[in-house]
Formats: structure tokens, C-alpha cells, sequence
């Protein structure tokens, strides 16, 4: 005898189809970060003249109002920009908190890796500042005024260090201090603005520690 074989039928769902999980909500923390990324990405790209906050509010995907909300003025969200770039989780810059604990010659090696890495791997706020400059925005002030003047005022305190323990000659500590990211500088917006990396590379070591060995030299006393 051939046993059967019970058929199992399926009943149709009484629930429907499923719908769609809805997207999570943003906490207003992660809305201001995204706020700030687009914006950056945009002042970057199109300068501040050729941004409008109608443009940032399209590409977030946020109307005018949210933007405004968060961002009362244009200072605010500035100084934002300036912490996304260059700022850790604490709101110290990220630059300053890898030179605690360095001293003479590491310290300017430091800072010249750093800057030279920095905007080799995302030149967006280098080309944020130069916009910024250019169109007379105070972006570039407010940064000046607070993480530009702690790095100058921390290179002029070493600069004073080696020249009291006599390892440099008397000089000027503010001029000094400005020569030296002069150079480190200048070469970063020639590699990273003026396109000179097309025609011109050498790896960031080498350059640091180049730049550091001619300071050095130049600032030796004899």
C-alpha cells in the first residue's frame, strides 16, 4: 500500500504585505554634525559667495528653517566647521594634543608631519581658509584668533626654550615661529591649490624633515 503524502497549503496572510521600516530620526547632535559636513563639503567646493544655506538645506535633505535652528548665525556654525576640521572629541585641536609631552626638535617635526599629512589625505580646509581669505569671511579670522595664535604662541615658547638653553641665537621668537610654518605651509598650498604635485612629490618625512634640518641650521647659534 502506498502511504500518502499529506500536502501542507499555505494560507494566505491576513497581515498584508510589510511595510517599510521609516528611517531613524536623527538626534539633534547628528543633524548639526550632517549640517556641518555638507556645508564644509560646499564652501569647499563652490566657495561662501557661491553657497547658499537654500543649497545646504537641498543636499541634507533638511529645509531652511532646521539649518537656522540649529546655526543662528553664520558665526556659529563657522566655528562648527573650524571644530569638524581641526578639533578632537574634547574640542582641543587635534594638532596641539599630539605635541604634549614633545620637546626642540620633535616638537617642529611634529607639526610639520601633521600638516603636510593633514591636508595631503583631505585638503577640504585648506581650501575653506584660502575661500574664506579671499572673500573676506570670518572663518578664517575666527580660526586665526583661536587655534592659529595657540600653535604660533606654543612654537614661540620653544623657540624661547632653546634659545635660553643656548641651542638657538637670539632672535625674534614670533618672527621665528611664523618663518617655520611659512615654509611648511607654503609648500602644502603649492602641492595641494597650485597643483604642484602633478610635477613634484617627495614623501612627507622627508619633507618635514628637511624643512626642520633648515630651521635648525638657520636658527643654530654659532
Amino acid at each position: 500500500m502506498k502511504a500518502r503524502v499529506q500536502k501542507t497549503v499555505r494560507k494566505p496572510s491576513q497581515a498584508g504585505p510589510r511595510k517599510a521600516r521609516a528611517p531613524k530620526r536623527m538626534t539633534g547632535e547628528e543633524r548639526s554634525r550632517q549640517i556641518v559636513r555638507v556645508a564644509a563639503g560646499l564652501f569647499a567646493n563652490k566657495g561662501f559667495k557661491g553657497t547658499t544655506t537654500r543649497e545646504i538645506a537641498r543636499k541634507a535633505g533638511i529645509s531652511e528653517a532646521v539649518i537656522f535652528k540649529h546655526f543662528s548665525c553664520k558665526e556659529d556654525l563657522y566655528k562648527a566647521i573650524i571644530d569638524l576640521c581641526c578639533a578632537d572629541h574634547t574640542g582641543q585641536s587635534r594638532l596641539m594634543a599630539g605635541l604634549h609631552g614633545k620637546h626642540g626638535r620633535e616638537v617642529f617635526l611634529s607639526v610639520a608631519e601633521f600638516l603636510l599629512d593633514e591636508h595631503e589625505n583631505d585638503p577640504t580646509f585648506l581650501r575653506l581658509f584660502t575661500y574664506s581669505a579671499l572673500e573676506q569671511q570670518s572663518l578664517s579670522e575666527l580660526f586665526i584668533q583661536t587655534m592659529g595664535a595657540q600653535l604660533l604662541e606654543f612654537l614661540e615658547g620653544h623657540i624661547r626654550e632653546l634659545a635660553a638653553k643656548g641651542a638657538f641665537k637670539a632672535a625674534d621668537p614670533a618672527l621665528c615661529a611664523r618663518a617655520f610654518l611659512g615654509m611648511v605651509i607654503h609648500f602644502v598650498m603649492a602641492q595641494e591649490l597650485y597643483g604642484f604635485k602633478r610635477r613634484f612629490t617627495r614623501p612627507n618625512k622627508q619633507v618635514a624633515e628637511t624643512f626642520v634640518d633648515i630651521f635648525f641650521e638657520g636658527m643654530r647659534r654659532r
